[in-house]
């Protein structure tokens, strides 16, 4: 079976400048994990943000032998810049996100 690599492929196939917020490493959590939970990310959401800019919420694991998640926001700009504003361990705020549309 064929697996999409969709997103990858663009992700790694066109450039794009990434930005960093200072308020991104408040948490103490280094850019290199921050990127990994984005490019690996279980769930990704759109948030509300301002006109001109799609903000995204990333739920992913910092790397790959861990069961701790990052939630990583970032705003996304016109032509392909991508602003990281917000990096921390995963709060209940987007919890919910990692069982949406799982039924018991």
């Amino acid at each position: 079976m064929i697996e999409p690599v969709v997103g990858r492929f663009l992700w790694y196939s066109f450039p794009m400048a990434i930005r960093w917020a200072d308020s991104a490493a408040k948490h103490g959590i280094s850019r290199e994990d921050a990127l990994y939970a984005m490019t690996h990310a279980e769930k990704v959401a759109e948030l509300d943000g301002q006109p001109g800019e799609k903000v995204m919420v990333y739920l992913g694991h910092p790397h790959g032998q861990t069961d701790r998640y990052l939630e990583v926001i970032a705003a996304h700009r016109q032509p392909r810049d991508v602003f990281v504003f917000h990096v921390m361990e995963l709060t209940d705020v987007f919890r919910y996100l990692l069982n949406e549309g799982e039924t018991k």
